[in-house]
């Protein structure tokens, strides 16, 4: 059987479980660090130092207590045989129960001994098998035989299915693949960082202030690894070293003091050891790729958990300031901002297109091994020009020394090979880095004035990035493509960004068809015949068919996953675990992304889908509204999806409602009503249905806040939050800049003519009594029920 060179030793939690292991443990510490962190010797190498003795000794304490327990049952086996015969031959009572203590204790001491085969075989059943978790979803997930590889194809293409053949295919492929730039002569690095410099100084427009980089800049703080402690899950893989999170909360009052001192003196140039950046890279398949190629599998690095902490922070630092240095244009991983602000704000630019009769087609683009291929230099000189000081640069910098990796095939490790490129999957900071670095890309497509998008109201739409994923609003695609094509090419160049051309797909939305017939030939992206996928969800150049191309399709893959899930080991209570935690975010998302009202059919089909699997096709003992009762009211909370595709549109009324709101899909809808959003759910149902017809998802958010906020007595009409302004049921000589200096609010409510805690509006500005209550009269039909 095929093995690997390098051990791969993990820490054994149960020895952290010892009060008597654990409390030594913390002597060794200890000792360790009154010994040698004096200041003669680098704290970042002390502190990687610590790892080899504490492994040691947890190394020793494991086999003493293997040795002594071993020993321990062989003498109670021994003493068991005896006193049995004894027990056979004299049948004396005393001799039977010292025999049933003898056993009893047998048992626990075998107990003790598989207690860690059962949590490495995740077959802690009797525990976890009802809950929502791990072992639940990968039972269902069906994981690992999805992981295993088979075969690959080699560089020659042809297929290999020797272990050894495979290790040597995989190591190949990411040591060429974490390693793009090659061996390179100073001259050229100097050239090359020179045009990284005349890029990032023509499009990294937006700096953070030297206040805010000073406060970056300041030394690491025990309550912020307190945090990135505490917020870390316990129970994941550990990286090379083989010391879990769990080791670093146990014994947090002696480590933390070292950690953050050998962190912090990163500041001041010091390196982090070779051992401390080595990872271990995870290979998953991706959905619907060739598992045969290299290329197929994301790789995710497993990193130490002390680099995992330190990262943290680092983010946890930056992400605050996040949004004033991304464009909304780009919504992942940037606080504020989620998928579904991309999806609502597309395909309202698509119904806009139709109505407006614009030829608009959506480009959306597939790029290679994006997060792996990102060079180095450019990500530091793109820290650099955003203003970030120099101890953060130099933090983030340590992060990407000396890197080496090792791939998992099959549980077998290839050799280490060094990494020079790429932000790792798995780092808590990558996703951050890889925003910052494609900013100025995305900035370079919208500066380009041959590259037209669509324009409503004041913006002009012309990308949306979630990440890797892009897509191009497209209206002059003549001129639009070749000059994305060139961006592609420049930006390429400098940052190793690589779009697979034949893997992106166009659609045409409203192009007329003699024009889209004429551009095939001349570009290599895939024109995609009615519906292109986009951050999980179909978009049609039919603005009918959204409906049809996602949610059967979703009710369809549930039907066959919960047939494949009908495990008759899974209990009641596991069952509904399963659509809690596997089918309510997969409909979840979909009813946040796509804001339309689903036909009452569909959600009665979901619901009996659910009961079906809960009561294994039998008659239900519970009714469903029980089931769907909260914990607090000591039921089960089963979701009720109707409820959540209202509340997901309430979702959406709360937004329309919020003040100087800056999100995009809010802008657009807003342009298309023709009046601020802030105002349309209180306006009268006639004038609120006419505007709200604007926009099919207007209109569908629109319906449903009408008819949930009578049903549920969510507020009365009229309501006291009716507008003053952008009000036709108002006098049409009613000037907006009079109330607003009357009432200094953005929209001018009824609520605040009737505040009781401050002088009466006439009062105020010494109006006449007369005067003002005739123009309430005159607001009389507002108060007729719509």
């Amino acid at each position: 059987m095929f093995r690997p060179t390098a051990p791969n030793w993990r820490l054994n939690d149960s020895l952290l479980s010892d009060p008597l292991v654990a409390e030594e443990g913390q002597q060794v510490l200890a000792d360790f660090f009154e010994e040698n962190a004096t200041g003669e010797v680098a704290s970042p190498l002390v502190w990687e130092a610590h790892k080899c003795v504490i492994r040691g000794y947890f190394i020793r304490k494991g086999a003493e207590l293997a040795k002594s327990r071993s020993a321990a049952m062989r003498d109670l086996q021994h003493q068991i045989t005896q006193i049995s015969s004894d027990h056979k031959r004299e049948g004396n009572p005393e001799t039977m129960a010292h025999l049933t203590e003898l056993r009893r204790s047998l048992t626990a001491l075998m107990n003790t001994t598989y207690h860690r085969s059962y949590l490495r075989s995740k077959a802690l059943f009797h525990l976890h098998g009802d809950k929502s978790g791990r072992l639940l979803a990968r039972m269902i997930a069906k994981k690992r035989s999805a992981t295993y590889i088979a075969k690959l194809r080699d560089s020659q293409n042809v297929t290999q299915r020797l272990p050894a053949k495979l290790l040597q295919i995989t190591r190949d492929y990411y040591a060429a693949l974490y390693d793009l730039q090659g061996d390179i002569c100073p001259q050229d690095v100097a050239r090359k960082r020179a045009d990284f410099m005349a890029y990032l100084t023509k499009y990294s427009t937006k700096r953070i202030s030297s206040q805010t980089s000073e406060l970056l800049d300041r030394p690491l703080t025990a309550e912020e690894l307190a945090l990135a402690l505490k917020t870390s899950k316990t129970g994941k893989s550990p990286g090379p070293d083989g010391l879990p999170v769990r080791y670093y909360k146990i014994y947090t009052a002696i480590l933390s003091p070292h950690l953050l001192t050998a962190y912090n003196d990163l500041a001041e140039g010091q390196p982090l050891p070779t051992q401390t950046l080595c990872a271990n890279i995870t290979i998953l398949p991706k959905e619907g790729k060739d598992t045969d190629l290299c290329s197929s599998y994301r790789p995710i690095s497993l990193l130490n958990c002390d680099l995992k902490l330190f990262a943290k922070i680092l983010a946890e630092r930056l992400k605050p300031f996040l949004p004033a240095l991304v464009h909304a244009d780009q919504v992942g991983f940037v606080p504020g901002r989620e998928a579904r602000d991309n999806t609502m704000r597309t395909l309202q630019l698509m119904h806009h297109a139709r109505r407006s009769s614009q030829a608009l087609a959506l480009l959306s683009t597939d790029a290679e091994k994006a997060f792996d291929r990102v060079d180095w230099d450019f990500i530091s000189l793109s820290l650099i020009r955003i203003g970030l000081g120099p101890h953060l640069r130099a933090w983030i910098g340590a992060l990407y020394g000396d890197a080496t990796a090792r791939v998992c095939v099959n549980g077998v490790f290839t050799a280490p090979f060094p990494i020079r490129n790429g932000t790792r999957q798995g780092c808590p900071l990558s996703l951050l880095l890889f925003v910052l670095t494609l900013e100025p890309f995305l900035e370079a497509i919208r500066l380009n004035s041959n590259i037209t998008g669509v324009q409503v109201g004041p913006q002009h739409h012309k990308v949306a990035a979630y990440a890797d994923d892009l897509l191009f609003f497209i209206t002059r695609p003549e001129v639009s493509l070749p000059a994305i094509m060139v961006a592609f090419k420049d930006y390429g160049r400098l940052s190793n960004l690589k779009i697979n051309y034949l893997k992106s797909h166009i659609l045409n939305v409203s192009v007329p068809d003699p024009r889209a017939q004429a551009l095939k030939p001349y570009f290599a992206f895939t024109w995609a015949a009615d519906k292109i996928k986009y951050l999980g969800i179909w978009l049609s150049s039919q603005g009918s068919h959204l409906f049809r191309d996602n949610f059967p399709p979703l009710l369809t893959l549930l039907q066959r996953d919960l047939a494949n899930w009908n495990y008759p080991h899974i209990s009641w209570l596991g069952r509904i675990a399963v659509i809690k935690m596997n089918v309510q975010p997969r409909l979840l998302y979909l009813l946040q992304t796509i804001p339309i009202d689903l036909p009452r059919a569909f959600l009665a089909s979901i619901r009996s889908l659910v009961a079906t699997y809960i009561w294994r096709g039998k008659r239900p003992r519970t009714s469903y509204q029980i089931l769907t009762r909260s914990r607090a009211a000591r039921c089960l909370a089963l979701p009720n999806f109707s409820l959540y595709h209202r509340a997901c549109h309430l979702q959406r009324v709360v937004e329309w409602s919020r003040e100087g709101s800056v999100k995009l899909w809010r802008a657009v809808e807003q342009e298309l009503v023709g009046r601020p959003m802030t105002v349309l759910p209180w306006l009268p149902l006639k004038e609120g249905r006419k505007l709200a017809n604007s926009s099919p998802y207007v209109g569908a958010t629109y319906g449903i806040w009408r008819r949930i906020a009578i049903k549920f007595n969510l507020t009365s009409f009229p309501s006291p939050m009716t507008p003053v302004i952008h009000n036709e049921d108002y006098l049409p000589g009613l000037d907006p800049h009079s109330v607003r200096r009357l009432i200094p609010t953005p929209t001018p409510r009824i609520l605040h003519f009737f505040n009781a805690s401050e002088t009466p509006i006439p009062d105020r500005h010494n109006a006449r009594q007369t005067c003002f209550i005739p123009s309430l009269i005159s607001l009389r039909p507002h108060t007729a029920l719509p």
